[in-house]
């Protein structure tokens, strides 16, 4: 429809007359709407997924520094010094004091 309203309306329509079957190829293979669908589905994750790895990083950082503060104030320095380098015994820290 759109090469036939070009013509009509002598928007390229010499070019259009000439090539009309290579046009409709290309417009036919450029634009295909389940693609183009898919593509912008992928990177909206791949955006939520980035902010949410940001945010999710900022909020363990956070945590870390709360239970620290904690750790130092109670002065379990051992404790401290293992939630380094144990990330069991740092899940249990974090359940100990609710975070």
């Amino acid at each position: 429809m759109a090469i036939d309203y070009s013509i009509d309306h002598d928007i390229l329509s010499e070019f259009l007359k000439s090539y009309r079957a290579e046009v409709l190829g290309m417009l036919l293979e450029e634009f295909d709407v389940d693609k183009y669908e898919r593509t912008i589905k992928a990177e909206g994750r791949e955006e939520g997924r980035k902010e949410g790895r940001e945010e999710g990083r900022k909020e363990g950082r956070e945590e870390i520094l709360e239970l620290t503060r904690k750790l130092i104030e109670q002065n379990r320095m051992d404790d401290l010094k293992r939630l380094a380098e144990d990330s069991t015994y740092r899940e249990q820290l974090f359940r100990e004091f609710g975070l």
